[in-house]
């Protein structure tokens, strides 16, 4: 199995049952809702398909949901505006523009218009368009195009550099946050995150909706956010490198330096981290990637990302399915040559992180599989942030334990019955010795979750030659 996960956005061109099952089929694990499009109605009905896909072929699949954030669009025109390089516009306060002689575009946002300053280098349509301010006033703005460009409705619009002052939930996004909770979603995607304070506002949002199993990914793809990577990283329970909006606020060839940093201090905090955007970017019109794209996969996967996770490759792509088995492809291809970077134990980190680190340096010593049985996912999370070069096998009663889990590098997922961790740690050495649960190490290290006790349970378990072997002799098994 693969050990870097996919997640893929669902949106237009992929909302079909038989499209999501051929994408869970073909390695898909986490499935992106972005609640930027689409309707209530829409994003309902995306989780119950995915729910159902699970239910029907016996898997974990995690369900993200990722807010709008403070994005800042450009009003309604009654017509694209075009310009050429050299050519002056302006940006006026207003919510539509009927066009005319003079080349004019609508911003519905005062506030951003009035931090606007001679020199600032506008960019808008995800980069395509750039536009350098001659003069600003609080009601309107003289640019003038530094790139050929055709400006539309809603378009997408950032300051180069400047952090904008605006509220990272609207009252709007807490009503997704709201349905978010009810549908119990796996995970949230909280966007232009500033600080730690971000993401304490939903943490604190999510518990008073007793949404608490409900995990928050922070997204990097703002000045401040790169500023304060520490703090957000130690804040939140995943983290994204969103390299289309880092794209749009750093220069491009600073885009590779930036990845790499929030991957090391991810991977050094022990968070799980995603990198997104354009990983197979031909593919939304084509059914091959380019040999750059390839090179660009093989490049995350050797910095020892979680998970790459494809957006408009399958939201509004052409070859949704496709795009998901040409990712699997080059993982499969590629992982078993990559030793990913290892996180280094920190001496005055917790005895639960220091436990963690014992199991996975025990298990890699002995060449052994991990086993473990966790109820709320924490014990597993901790041991697998030590990238064990093993595998890893994560198995709880709970449904959502184990679907939080299919964000982390290396971790399969198994559904047992018990409830105790005693009883928990009996069923998987029974399940290993009947053939339930299958590893392809011929020695098995079996924990539970940490307590609060001063012994703590780890057993070994030598399995002998094979599954045939264990099932006519189980009582052959040593075990310490």
């Amino acid at each position: 199995m693969a050990r870097t996960k996919i997640a893929v956005t669902v949106g237009a061109a992929n909302r079909q049952p038989e499209i999501i099952r051929k994408m869970a089929l073909a390695g898909a694990r986490a499935f992106r809702i972005n609640f930027s499009h689409g309707s209530i109605e829409e994003w309902r009905e995306t989780v119950k398909i995915v729910r159902e896909i699970e239910d029907e072929l016996g898997t974990h699949l995690a369900l993200i949901g990722d807010l709008p954030g403070p994005s800042v669009r450009v009003g309604v025109l009654e017509e694209p505006v075009d310009v050429k390089a050299g050519e002056i516009v302006k940006l006026v306060l207003s919510d539509s523009s009927r066009g005319g002689a003079e080349k004019v575009i609508p911003l519905p946002n005062e506030a951003v218009l009035a931090a606007l300053r001679r020199g600032h280098v506008i960019l808008m349509d995800d980069g395509l368009a750039a536009f350098e301010v001659e003069s600003a006033s609080s009601s309107e703005a003289v640019l003038r195009a530094l790139t050929d460009a055709r400006i539309s409705s809603r378009k997408s619009m950032v300051v180069r550099g400047k952090d904008l002052d605006l509220p990272t939930i609207s009252g709007r996004e807490v009503e997704i946050v709201k349905f978010a909770a009810s549908e119990e979603l796996d995970y949230i995607g909280l966007s232009y995150v500033r600080g730690e304070h971000d993401v304490a506002m939903l943490r604190g949002m999510l518990l008073s909706l007793g949404a608490e199993q409900t995990s928050i990914i922070a997204k990097i793809e703002v000045p401040a956010a790169v500023r304060n990577l520490r703090e957000i990283v130690d804040a939140a329970d995943a983290i994204l490198v969103a390299r289309g909006d880092l794209g749009m606020h750093f220069p491009l060839e600073e885009v590779p330096r930036l990845q790499s940093m929030v991957v090391r201090e991810s991977i050094g905090r022990g968070k799980p981290v995603i990198v997104a955007t354009q990983l197979l970017g031909s593919m939304i019109w084509n059914p091959i990637p380019t040999r750059s794209e390839i090179v660009d996969v093989v490049a995350a996967i050797s910095e020892g990302v979680d998970v790459l996770m494809l957006t408009n490759e399958t939201a509004v792509g052409r070859y949704p399915v496709e795009a998901v088995k040409w990712l699997h492809k080059i993982i499969e291809r590629y992982e078993p040559g990559i030793t990913p970077p290892k996180r280094i134990i920190d001496p005055s980190e917790d005895i639960r992180t220091r436990f963690a680190y014992g199991v996975a340096s025990l298990a890699e010593s002995l060449n052994a599989a991990i086993l473990i049985y966790t109820i709320s996912g924490r014990t597993a999370q901790r041991i697998a942030s030590f990238r064990p070069s093993t595998s890893v096998i994560a198995a709880s009663p709970s449904k959502r334990t184990l679907r939080r889990l299919m964000l982390l590098r290396g971790v399969e997922t198994v559904e047992v019955s018990s409830k105790t961790y005693e009883e928990g740690l009996s069923e998987l050495g029974r399940m290993l010795m009947s053939g339930g649960i299958s590893v392809r190490e011929h020695t098995v290290v079996l924990t539970y979750g940490m307590r609060e006790e001063p012994v703590h349970l780890v057993k070994i378990i030598h399995l002998g030659l094979g599954a045939e072997e264990r099932r006519m002799d189980g009582e052959s098994a040593q075990t310490a």
